[in-house]
């Protein structure tokens, strides 16, 4: 087994295996790297993706960033944008052995760990990858030593039935919310791929985003990734315009691959609009173009219940969950290097 690191000569070969590997989603691609890797102000991220080949073919694509935890410590550690590092993406090649990939990928992180100085690390298993990873977990866990496991859960909208039976296994409430603002007037939502997407969709969105933020939480260049999702065909942008303001006053990002797509950003001007039900017509809209871009499951984002857990962030779980998700767990693992 050798190893090569990523780079742009080897980005397109990077791409195409992670496409057909049931390990991995999008957040496996060059393209979340480089989201990943732009996001923060305070820019500090190394990139150590690399590869596991044997011979000429990719057995493994192991996405691995770099970055300071928090501003106020003083040790690098593996996540993306403050968030968790997918587990590598292994080939779907049945005759290749696993353990001798697993192995050398433990090998090449011992060493990055041991030269860069790396304290901490965050994993996690993508819950959007096809691959089962119960059916055979062992063979891909590469954090065993050490390692500390927290079980959360997140949201998946289950999209292969039809739209009538989605929207009526829909939690009451939310059923009614979408209905009624079926009837409402002086709106309408757009819908922005890579069919008819401008540069001021973008920014139109990024503007809500800051006033509903209040600030501007990411840089202009992560706005430009995103832009580049939906160009490419990885994004979507849907958008509420309301004739009252002769524009747009809400709108959300989905990123979606292959058969799977992610609530990834929303904004609104005003929680209140459409009688506090705009989020419902944009997540509705959003449903049923996901279903005609063949996607099958669509995850609304992780559950927060859990003690501790903000009155905002419990009520925007009781929101996702209205929509009927299942709700499946969510591995993630946490590394201290510097106690090994």
């Amino acid at each position: 087994m050798e190893i090569e690191y990523l780079s742009k000569a080897s980005a397109a070969e990077w791409d195409a295996f992670a496409f057909e590997s049931d390990s991995a989603w999008f957040r496996h691609t060059t393209a979340w790297q480089k989201y990943s890797s732009c996001c923060r102000f305070d820019s500090n991220t190394r990139n150590f993706s690399f590869m596991v080949k044997q011979g000429a073919r990719i057995q493994a694509i192991v996405p691995l960033l770099t970055e300071y935890s928090y501003p106020e410590m003083d040790f690098d550690c593996f996540a993306m944008y403050g968030d968790f590092t997918p587990l590598p993406a292994f080939t779907t090649d049945p005759t290749v052995r696993k353990s001798a990939i697993v192995d050398a990928i433990r090998e090449e992180i011992t060493g990055i760990v041991a030269r860069e100085g790396i304290r901490y690390g965050k994993f996690v298993l993508d819950p959007l990858v096809r691959f089962d990873w119960a059916r055979d977990f062992e063979a891909f866990n590469l954090l065993d030593a050490g390692a500390k496991a927290h079980f959360g859960t997140t949201n998946i909208v289950d999209l292969s039935a039809d739209t009538d039976t989605i929207l009526r296994r829909m939690r009451k409430g939310h059923k009614a919310a979408i209905k009624q603002v079926m009837k409402e007037s002086g709106y309408r939502i757009d819908i922005f791929d890579s069919t008819n997407v401008t540069k001021d969709k973008v920014l139109r969105f990024k503007e809500i985003h800051r006033i509903d933020a209040g600030r501007v939480t990411r840089t202009d260049a992560s706005w430009e990734c995103m832009y580049e999702w939906i160009l490419s065909g990885n994004g979507t942008l849907v958008m509420l315009w309301l004739d009252s303001l002769q524009d747009y006053g809400a709108a959300a990002l989905i990123m979606h691959y292959k058969d799977a797509a992610y609530y990834a950003s929303f904004a609104t001007l005003d929680a209140a609009i459409l009688n506090g039900h705009g989020g419902y017509a944009i997540q509705w809209e959003a449903i049923k173009h996901l279903k005609a871009l063949g996607i099958t499951r669509y995850e609304t984002g992780d559950n927060h219940f859990t003690p501790g857990a903000s009155d905002k962030l419990s009520e925007i779980s009781k929101y996702k969950k209205g929509f009927r998700s299942l709700e499946i767990p969510k591995l993630t693992y946490r590394l201290d290097f510097s106690a090994e």
